[in-house]
């Protein structure tokens, strides 16, 4: 690992806690307005226009909360490694992920030229 004192690695774990905590927040906040809008119940009258505004909105919503839910896992994950000593290891070649790459990016699973590698191939 690129991670040469105590200082950074605990710098590194106070950067991901601090995001953890706001994903939480966040996936909470989602999930309770998922529900309030399940007991919101129907309208009488449905405008096509409204509904499709309503279902594009609901659309990002949960690809928001997906997105959250995934960073989150990752998050979790970078804690993980970093309590059990593999932290700043990348995934793919073992080799360490340079300092300023975790400081810009705290639960980088991999070195920037394998991430690099993984984005070209593993497109979505």
């Amino acid at each position: 690992m690129d991670v040469p004192t105590q200082t950074h690695l605990n710098a590194l774990r106070g950067l991901l806690l601090f995001r953890l905590q706001g994903l939480q927040a966040d996936v909470h906040a989602a999930r309770m307005a998922q529900q309030a809008a399940g007991q919101a119940g129907g309208h009488d009258v449905i405008d096509r226009k409204d509904e499709a505004t309503r279902s594009h909105s609901a659309q990002i919503d949960d690809a928001q909360a997906q997105r959250d839910l995934d960073e989150l896992r990752l998050t979790e994950a970078a804690l993980q490694r970093l309590d059990h000593g593999s932290y700043g290891d990348c995934a793919d070649c073992g080799e360490p992920i340079a300092l300023q790459r975790l400081l810009a990016q705290p639960a980088a699973q991999r070195c920037a030229a394998c991430q690099s590698v993984r984005e070209r191939t593993h497109r979505p």
